[in-house]
């Protein structure tokens, strides 16, 4: 009897049913491309995926950040690829405690600051940027950097697709914008006057995980950053026909305005470079709170921390 017992017990132990699967998603954005390059390699543009051990994971790329969030505050979601300050505005605003799996990607001369040549600093002039929390933290940023005071300018809040035609018809003297306008102006005359390279590691895209399910399924999240997005990854960074043409049509940019977005981005492949990120987190979680608490676009301050 006994004897039997145990055969059942390893027979039943074997057919464990996987768990459930761990839900992930993310926008567009270039930044979150690596790991919708590795799902389509495996035929798997928006499936689940069956991992080592009955681990399954779900991608979904959705439409927009704001899906996004939606999906995370209810519950339908494990998991998120965001900016870092969509992630502090989210849990500010939710209470929902996540935690950050891994920095994704950093801009490297993707977000950028331009003016027309004659453009004058020392008589007034109008900016224009995104009324997100990320352009007004460029436009801070930018204040700081080239020491401009308030009272030299006023600011003008104006949706992407307009940043181009804004700036080039003088309806503003600066514009904040990103990749493919930061390319769009330069190609027709505009000069830049800052970048993100002058803001090394401030602008990144992140994993955040609620924290109960990374506590839980730790193993998973180690296998999807150290297998399936180094795969993504390398595609990414040296793409064949069917790579690009999944790019072009995920992102909805051109194939030139992909090399140019990707030319100012970093992907922390490298241990010393991810660890260099790791370590300022930190510090920018903290400088991004206070932005954010200073501007009123949280009311308390994020309780944002690494995974651990």
């Amino acid at each position: 009897m006994r004897i039997l017992f145990l055969v059942a017990f390893v027979l039943l132990a074997g057919c464990q049913p996987a768990q459930l699967p761990v839900n992930l998603a993310g926008n567009t954005w270039l930044g979150y491309q690596p790991l919708y390059l590795a799902l389509a390699e495996r035929d798997c543009a928006d499936c689940i995926l069956e991992l080592a051990d009955n681990q399954q994971l779900q991608v979904t790329m959705l439409p927009s950040t704001t899906q996004v969030l939606r999906l995370l505050s209810t519950g339908q979601l494990d998991a998120a690829m965001l900016t870092l300050d969509e992630a502090l505005t989210f849990q500010s605003e939710t209470g929902i405690d996540i935690c950050i799996a891994s920095v994704l990607s950093y801009s490297n001369g993707a977000d950028a600051v331009l003016t027309l040549p004659d453009f004058d600093p020392a008589k007034a002039f109008q900016i224009g940027y995104e009324e997100t929390a990320l352009g007004g933290y460029m436009l801070r940023r930018t204040l700081e950097l080239k020491g401009w005071a308030t009272e030299q300018f006023t600011a003008r809040t104006l949706v992407p697709r307009r940043h181009v035609q804004a700036l080039l018809d003088r309806e503003i003297d600066v514009v904040i914008t990103y990749e493919p306008y930061v390319s769009q102006l330069l190609k027709a005359g505009a000069v830049t006057l800052l970048d993100s390279r002058q803001l090394p590691g401030e602008i990144i895209d992140i994993l955040v995980v609620r924290r109960q399910v990374w506590q839980q399924r730790q193993q998973l999240f180690t296998l999807l950053l150290n297998d399936i997005w180094p795969k993504g990854l390398a595609r990414l960074q040296q793409p064949d026909t069917a790579a690009l043409a999944l790019l072009s049509r995920n992102t909805e940019l051109s194939l030139e305005e992909l090399q140019q977005a990707l030319a100012g981005m970093v992907f922390p492949d490298k241990e010393p470079e991810y660890q260099r990120l790791a370590a300022k987190l930190l510090p920018l979680i903290d400088s991004m709170n206070q932005y954010l608490l200073q501007t009123a676009h949280i009311s308390k301050a994020a309780q944002l921390e690494v995974c651990r």
